[in-house]
């Protein structure tokens, strides 16, 4: 194999057939011998070449901090900014330039931690090559192939650059390239292009072209989809622009109002920009991508890489979860038990056979081939090296099974080996007289567990004959069992899909406690009966497991259960899973999956078993938790903003409403407007301090419920709106009262009762900046869960944003000093700093609407968890919750039919190819 066909050709007679057209350069690299490349040779090249991956596009890194100052939002603050610049009210610029640069830098700053999460994720899931280097196979990323290196492509492979095939043929799909729905069947001396599938073969190749050169240009990597806008993202869009249109409508009533009074067109224009600005959710991409990058960064390091970011919302809603059996559900590790032989045979005869239709390369096994080659050679003491291969068919998932061309170099004899699925070789035997009693064998073996192998040869005539039974016994995995439990109270339900016999499952299936409504694929083809398509939605539904599996029948499963309503989850390791894991909402690439597989999925994991995928959903469903606090919490405090100045600027008027009497100093009197609002520069922070708290919600502790999540805007909306109106009522009563109490000479009452002394118009300001504060900050207490507040601790990074904000709410109030209207202030009058005594009443004032918040909220919830009940539906959430301790597996191991029917199908005879 030291020369491919292409390489004997002329180099003018090459650059004419070859679309990629070689130069001398290349085709003098790609004259690899059978060793492949050493390392100085390969260091050398990679040198000259680079990486086989494309150049990325660099942006510049000012440039893209500089973006985060550029948008509809940011357009907005720079208004701001012009306006009160040219009014020369300079404090109140300087302070929304601070909200501008804190914005833009929080956003670049998680966004780049996001980015350097999905950097993290593409390194774990870069493509990888098997190339032979000085005359060892080793797997490398495949970053690091060079022209002329040697490497093996097989079933599942994404070509990891273009490359000429060696002796054999392989059958490749370039639809991602080329739009071409049907695979193409390459031979020897023939290109194929990287990023392409290779859907059958296993032969080797030689590089020809990487990164730019390569003839499409581009690389495959498994990540494209990372940052693709999922059902998160749309939610939050969805809430966000509802909050937008509604606070332009109130905004440009209040500016109507507000102007029709005769007050300073530049002074309103700057309080209506800055009420915009502090009710639209600003922060709301920043939250999203900081909560989605965390929870993907956990997810990896549980050995669960997210290749889309919208996944995590999907495994949060998962409600079946279709799994694999073998290696997924079981070990994987197979051990071969006492044979069941034909006629004559002997126990070297099928051994020898099973051991020729293997691949026996280290390296290069599945774990069939693996387990049937030691036995032979160690077990048996059987000997290969007599024998030459002329031809290897590997294991594809159609045909299933293996088959060797096989020439036995001391008598010349040239006969085939096939071991594989017994019904598949049993077909080709076509020998009725012993159907009977394989059938029988297979079964009773089922029924104890046992997987059978198939083996058969050809004779002198070139007919097939088979020499009976290998049992191979796969174990289940010791924490499967547990694994089941634990996701059936996560309210997931667990459908086994194999492509073992149905005797096989069902012994699995009653091991792990997984249930015994085990069906065989006949269901689900042509040959189902009339009854039986008509009920087989209901029993797909109904079904704990489907065995005799092809890969198209899982993608009807997942399909049928989508219809149904279900979110569905689907694992899966091979090419011809690809179908059904982009089906399913959320697909799953087992360990040691193919290319192609890993490719197609939502999700790859880097370890074996179901208990790392338990551990995604609980920790999905803390990251929708965080998301759907942020939701509730981002509404509530919009509605409290914005409707309190929409209703005090609109209707209530200081100047003719209330008497305002200071002792003997008319002066405090003077100045008092005839519309109420804070100053730019109190509403400014108040928005400064809350983003930096919401920010802090993607770092929370949350609970996890023992529900799949799904979204129920109805409820999250009232819980909101309620939130947010009890604080909008307390906030209005407060003011209204302070107004009150603007008279020296008759006291608000409410006020007199706690001692509290008559304020002065400015302390009116402050009061109230200190008591919107306050609440804004509280009410994210009670929007963090769906019990009493007090019931979950928050996290350490959320408490010190709320403890930050609120002394320095606090302390601005107490120690209020930002009064600079050296320019045309449109005669508003100053903030005054306010007592420690009333500071201390404001906060007692707040906790008690908190807590009044915080009760409405709770009987509200149970008052929907009975509305929904009542109609037969789920409110969207559980009360019942689960614990970190829930992902703790103690590893416990446990110990471990039908009617008869032939075990040869119409669908084993088209596998035979009879």
């Amino acid at each position: 194999m030291s020369e491919y066909k292409q390489l004997k050709d002329d180099v003018e007679e090459e650059k004419k057939n070859n679309p990629n057209r070689l130069t001398a350069q290349q085709l003098a690299d790609i004259n690899t011998g059978e060793e492949g490349l050493n390392k100085k040779e390969w260091k050398f090249r990679f040198d000259r070449d680079g990486p086989n991956e494309l150049p990325e596009k660099k942006v510049n890194p000012i440039l893209k901090f500089l973006s985060y100052y550029w948008g509809p939002m940011p357009v907005m603050i720079w208004c701001a900014i012009i306006i009160e610049t040219i009014r020369l009210s300079l404090i109140d610029a300087v302070v929304l330039l601070i909200l501008q640069f804190f914005n833009g830098f929080v956003g670049w700053y998680e966004e780049k931690n996001a980015g350097n999460a999905i950097e993290a994720l593409k390194k774990n899931l870069a493509p990888k090559a098997k190339v032979k280097r000085e005359g060892k196979w080793e797997t490398i990323a495949a970053r690091e192939l060079v022209q002329g290196d040697r490497i093996n492509i097989k079933l599942g492979d994404i070509i990891p650059a273009d490359s000429i095939l060696g002796p054999g043929y392989a059958e490749i799909d370039q639809s991602a390239l080329t739009g071409e729905s049907l695979a193409v069947t390459r031979y020897e001396g023939e290109t194929v292009y990287q990023g392409s599938v290779c859907k059958r073969g296993d032969l080797e190749a030689i590089v020809i072209a990487t990164g730019p050169r390569t003839f499409f240009g581009k690389t495959s990597t498994l990540v494209g989809q990372v940052n693709q806008k999922g059902n998160f993202q749309k939610v939050i869009l969805k809430v966000t622009g509802i909050l937008m249109v509604v606070s332009f409508v109130l905004v440009a009533i209040i500016m109507i109002v507000v102007l029709t009074k005769g007050n300073d067109f530049l002074v309103t224009l700057s309080i209506c920009v800055v009420i915009l600005v502090a009710s639209i959710p600003i922060a709301t991409q920043v939250v999203c991508t900081a909560t989605m990058a965390v929870g993907a960064h956990a997810l990896a390091q549980r050995q669960a890489i997210v290749c889309k970011l919208s996944s995590i919302e999907e495994l949060a809603g998962m409600q079946i979860l279709c799994s694999d059996k073998t290696g997924t559900l079981t070990k994987n590790e197979l051990t071969v038990q006492q044979p069941m032989l034909l006629k004559s045979y002997t126990i070297d005869d099928i051994f020898l056979t099973a051991g020729l239709a293997c691949k026996r390369e280290v390296g290069s096994q599945d774990a069939i081939d693996k387990c049937v080659s030691e036995y032979a050679i160690q077990k048996c003491r059987i000997s290969f090296q007599g024998y030459e291969e002329e031809d290897f068919i590997p294991f594809d998932p159609k045909n299933k099974r293996t088959e060797a061309t096989v020439r036995n170099t001391k008598t010349g004899e040239t006969f085939k080996c096939a071991k594989g699925a017994p019904q598949v070789i049993l077909a080709m035997s076509k020998d009725p007289s012993i159907e009977e009693e394989i059938t029988r064998f297979v079964e009773e073996l089922a029924a104890r567990g046992y997987r059978t192998l198939g083996v058969a040869r050809t004779n002198k005539e070139g007919e097939w004959n088979m020499l009976g039974l290998i049992p191979l016994y796969d174990p289940p995995r010791d924490d499967t069992k547990e694994t089941i439990h634990k996701a059936l109270q996560m309210e997931v339900k667990v459908k086994m899909i194999t492509g073992d016999q149905i005797a096989i499952a069902k012994e699995t299936a009653r091991l792990l406690n997984l249930g015994d409504k085990i069906y065989n694929s006949d269901l689900l083809s042509e040959d189902a009966s009339a009854v039986q398509r008509e009920l087989l939605d209901t029993l797909v539904e109904e079904a704990d497991g489907f065995a005799e599996v092809f890969p198209e029948h899982k993608f009807g499963i997942v399909k049928i259960l989508q219809d149904k309503g279900h979110r569905v989850g689907m694992t899966g390791d091979g090419v011809n899973d690809a179908p059904a894991l982009k089906k399913a909402d959320v697909g799953i690439a087992v360990d040691g999956a193919t290319d192609a597989a890993r490719a197609a999925a939502d999700i790859v994991l880097t370890s074996p078993g179901l208990s790392v995928i338990i551990e995604a959903i609980y920790r999905a469903r803390k990251i929708f938790q965080r998301m759907n606090n942020y939701c509730i919490y981002r509404v509530a405090c919009t509605v409290q903003l914005l409707l309190f100045f929409f209703i005090t600027m609109c209707s209530v008027n200081p100047d003719s409403d209330f008497t305002c009497h200071y002792h003997d100093d008319k002066s405090e009197c003077k100045h008092i407007p005839n519309t109420f609002t804070l100053p730019v520069i109190a509403i400014v922070l108040i928005t400064v301090l809350n983003d930096g708290t919401i920010v802090s919600i993607a770092y929370d502790r949350v609970t996890v419920s023992k529900k799949p999540e799904r979204w129920n805007l109805t409820l999250m909306f009232f819980n909101a709106v309620t939130c947010g109106t009890i604080a909008l009522v307390s906030s209005i009563i407060l003011l209204l009262t302070s107004l009150d109490n603007l008279d020296s000479r008759d006291p608000d009452p409410f006020y007199n009762a706690f001692n509290i002394s008559v304020f002065k118009y400015g302390e009116v300001l402050t009061a109230i900046y200190m008591k919107v504060a306050l609440s804004d900050f509280l009410t994210l207490f009670a929007a963090r869960t769906n019990s009493w507040f007090w019931t979950r601790k928050p996290g350490y990074i959320l408490l010190f944003a709320f403890i930050f904000a609120t002394l320095c709410a606090t302390f601005f109030s107490t120690y209020w000093f930002l009064n600079f209207n050296n320019g045309d202030s449109g005669n508003m009058p100053d903030m005054k700093p306010i007592s420690w005594k009333l500071a201390g009443f404001i906060w007692g004032f707040d906790i008690v609407f908190f807590i009044l918040q915080d009760i409405v909220k709770v009987y509200q919830l149970k008052f929907f968890d009975y509305y929904y009940s009542l109609k037969g539906k789920d409110t969207g959430y559980s009360g019942a919750v689960l614990t970190d301790t829930f992902l703790v597996f103690t590893d416990g191991k446990e110990g471990r039919g039908g009617a008869k029917r032939s075990i040869v199908t119409r669908r084993s005879m088209a596998a035979a190819g009879v």
